[in-house]
């Protein structure tokens, strides 16, 4: 048993412990203020553009969310807009992370949390009066309006037991009628099963997945009033998701080939088709708009749309002139809403209709593009041969230093997008890279299988085969990721501690012997691997950034951030890894978030946490003697 001489900052409700990491915080604030309060003015206005995202239609109009300086739901109705809830009604740092709403265009639903943590609140609204009908505690999601008043939710248990007595985390689907709640679906699933329900567009059918991790999902459906009705569709062990379904048939995606994904027919019989069959690229996402599959798939890590009939012959397709992607897709029955993600401009909405017996897409809103920056493509070779992809973001101002950005897990794919701190690096004369590692999904279910449990590595490795191809260029390079990517950056710089020029790690994963032990880590066992299994331990181990920090070697200098209102990846994985570099004389700066969780907080909030990262990474790559100014003076 290895010794753990931070273990005490596990428990972040101790005095000592906060009153020591919120010390440790206040002399990284105070050491980069200057150079972050100039960063400020230039973030602030970047994270709080407005952005309209989540957009869904029923008969009393299309509802949206916004970001600008707060968060709010909206209701544009015969052209004329409604706000239907602002976060900061709700509190200065609340976070609304989703909406629900009916069929009918009576009631609706929305879940908020404060300080970006992610146990909230539900609360149901009538739509009529914006009266508030009820509220419901915890780590809710997936509401479905079946009329009457009555609505179903799932519910993520996160600690002790599901009301079946299953060992948590575990997530229930119950059915909320006159204030009273009972459990309909999901009981005697064992801990880590997760679900997620929708219904159909046509709102007659309840779609169910029940998901073992990232890897595989089974999928149940039926009459939407009736749960005992809700029958298994398809099951084994792969990935797969509902499209919609139309009377007695079912559509759905199923990653059972070689993982790119295709696309099937099922009818209640059990019998299935397939419409449209395994690409070579990934399938990302689809709909049902109208007599129409609209699909995206993924070439490179960017989206290209393809249409098809309902019998899977194809019928249109959908590219960008620059790399692009899908990032939700939404339909209302006869159309809907795809939301597109650029690089270089701030989003994009598309509406899909059928006109005179074709699929049209108009732009239902978009943001102009604000910047004036080439996106490069290229490719690393990794220590086994693979090509690693990347996007090369390059800015205007022209650079000799690159911020490298990762992530590489649980199947989530790195696709152009415009987060807020991409264009203020830009801005600030740094390029920023994005790497597509292998534990993503980019290039499908094998490409996310070549970065889990003991194959983990080969993520490390695809990074650091980008980041050495630009120290090759003469770039000063600087690590970023946040949660699993913050895992990533905290590996490589404990196996290459020459690679870097400085690394920022963000509400990390660092302690992979104890993960499963802190708050919701036990989730993530089928991706990492489970440290009390003597063979995962010993891969584990391996590379556990906390353990591999070694006394006498010199890391670069690091910034880690987190925010003590994470309650689904512990803080003490950032306190102890800083802990332990400071310990050994390094370089490391630790920045403690009092207004943030790991879904982030206000706009505000996160400008001035990314002030402080990204005024870090400038003193460390040589920026600030590269654009010497009176701006940057001091």
């Amino acid at each position: 048993m290895l010794l753990d001489p931070f273990d005490e900052f596990e428990n972040i409700n101790d005095p000592k412990v906060l009153n020591w990491a919120l010390s440790e915080s206040n002399k990284c604030i105070n050491s980069l203020r200057q150079l972050s309060s100039y960063v400020y003015r230039k973030a602030l206005a970047y994270y709080t553009l407005p952005v309209v995202y989540n957009v869904k239609k029923n008969p009393a109009g299309v509802f949206y969310m916004k970001r600008n300086a707060t968060y709010s739901i909206n209701l544009e109705k015969s052209g004329e807009v409604f706000k239907l809830v602002d976060s900061r009604d709700l509190g200065e740092s609340a976070v609304i992370h989703n909406y629900y709403i009916d069929s009918v265009g009576r009631l609706f639903a929305y879940f908020y949390t404060e300080r970006g943590a992610d146990v909230g609140e539900l609360v149901v609204v009538d739509l009529r009066d914006l009266s508030v009908v009820e509220k419901i505690r915890g780590s809710v999601s997936d509401v479905v309006f079946i009329g009457d008043g009555r609505f179903y939710y799932t519910v993520l248990h996160r600690e002790g037991k599901c009301p079946d007595g299953a060992e948590s985390p575990c997530e229930r689907v119950f059915l909320r009628e006159s204030g009273r709640e009972e459990l309909v679906f999901g009981s005697g699933l064992p801990r880590n099963y997760f679900i997620s329900l929708t219904r159909s567009a046509d709102g007659r059918k309840a779609l169910v997945s029940v998901s073992y991790g990232w890897v595989r999902n089974s999928l149940y459906a039926g009459p939407i009033e009736d749960p005992s009705r809700w029958v298994k569709i398809l099951e084994g062990d792969f990935r797969s998701f509902f499209i919609d379904s139309i009377g007695s048939e079912y559509f759905v995606a199923a990653y059972d080939l070689k993982g790119f994904g295709r696309i099937l027919r099922i009818d209640e019989g059990s019998k299935v088709t397939e419409l449209v069959p395994e690409q070579s690229t990934t399938l990302q996402d689809a709909i049902l708009a109208g007599k129409y599959i609209v699909a995206s798939y993924l070439r490179d890590a960017s989206s290209r749309v393809r249409v098809y009939d309902l019998s899977g012959q194809l019928i249109d397709e959908l590219s960008f002139e620059e790399p692009a992607s899908i990032v939700r897709m939404y339909s209302y029955g006869s159309g809907g809403f795809l939301e597109v993600r650029y690089f270089t401009k701030p989003y994009q909405i598309l509406e899909v209709v059928e006109y005179e017996n074709r699929p049209v897409f108009n732009k239902f809103s978009e943001h102009k593009k604000l910047v004036d920056a080439q996106v490069v493509e290229g490719f690393a070779e990794s220590h086994d041969g693979v090509k690693v992809h990347y996007f090369w973001i390059r800015s205007p101002r022209g650079s000799r230093s690159a911020v490298i950005y990762g992530y590489g897990g649980f199947g989530i794919a790195l696709t152009p997008t415009f987060n807020s701190w991409i264009p203020l690096l830009l801005e600030l004369g740094v390029d920023v890279v994005v790497a597509n590692l292998r534990g993503g999904s980019e290039y499908g279910e094998e490409w996310h299988k070549a970065g889990m449990r003991d194959k983990k590595t080969n993520v490390f490795y695809d990074y650091i085969a980008v980041a050495e191809k630009f120290k090759s260029m003469g770039y000063a390079i600087a690590g970023f990721g946040r949660s699993n990517g913050g895992l990533l950056i905290g590996a490589v710089i404990t196996m290459r501690p020459d690679l870097l020029n400085a690394a920022a790690i963000g509400y990390p994963v660092l302690d992979m012997l104890k993960f499963h032990k802190l708050y919701i880590g036990a989730a993530w066992t089928t991706e990492y691997g489970d440290p009390d299994n003597p063979v995962d331990r010993e891969y584990l181990e391996r590379y556990s950034p906390y353990h591999n920090v070694k006394e006498g070697v010199r890391y670069p200098p690091t910034i880690v951030f987190t925010g003590i209102y994470d309650d689904r990846v512990h803080p003490a994985h950032a306190l102890k890894f800083y802990a332990k570099l400071l310990s050994y004389g390094n370089e490391v700066c630790l920045r403690l978030e009092t207004s943030s969780g790991h879904a982030g907080s206000s706009p505000e909030v996160l400008a001035k946490e990314m002030s402080d990262v990204v005024a870090f990474l400038l003193k460390h790559l040589g920026v600030i003697e590269a654009h010497k100014s009176h701006e940057f003076d001091g």
